[in-house]
């Protein structure tokens, strides 16, 4: 019986070991092209910012509106390149009070991003927003920030150093 429990745990181990190392990180550029940034990977489908993309569409602090491009790369965890679609986003910004908003229909209907939102609030918005803040700024918006997570009971950073690595 001992030696059973024993190649149980042995297998088990082994099954473990194999899955952790068949995980592969969503590719931090698209196709190596450091004009496509990860901003965030769910699921096997990753989001990239176009850097060449950016458009400040209003610069008059501490108020901002920037545009930029999204595009979708379904299966980038296995390695595919292939854009499924490309999607515009603005956002506005206002440093002062810290919050960002989106655009939800091109016609300036903003909607707040809130940084102790879920993922399906604030989805891919929220981190693209932050990257187009930084690669137009060379600014973090909401990361280096701490706020109170309610649920957690202790105060969270939404994006941390490493967030903003990728934009090297």
């Amino acid at each position: 019986m001992k030696k059973f429990v024993t190649g149980f745990i042995m297998l088990v181990l082994m099954m473990i070991t194999s899955v952790a190392f068949a995980y592969k990180p969503y590719p931090t550029h698209l196709g190596d092209d450091s004009n496509f940034v990860l901003c965030d990977g769910h699921m096997g489908t990753a989001w990239y910012v176009d850097r060449s993309s950016l458009v400040v569409q209003k610069y008059a602090p501490p108020q901002y509106i920037i545009a930029v491009n999204v595009v979708t790369v379904d299966r980038a965890d296995e390695g595919n390149t292939d854009v499924a679609s490309v999607k515009t986003y603005r956002f506005f910004y206002n440093y002062d009070l810290r919050k960002m908003y989106v655009d939800y229909n091109g016609g300036s209907n903003w909607h707040y991003l809130d940084p102790q939102g879920s993922w399906a609030e604030t989805g891919i918005r929220m981190p693209a927003g932050e990257i187009a803040f930084a690669i137009a700024y060379n600014l973090k918006f909401y990361g280096g920030q701490s706020w109170y997570n309610e649920f957690l009971h202790r105060s969270t950073v939404v994006f941390k150093d490493d967030f903003y690595d990728r934009l090297r």
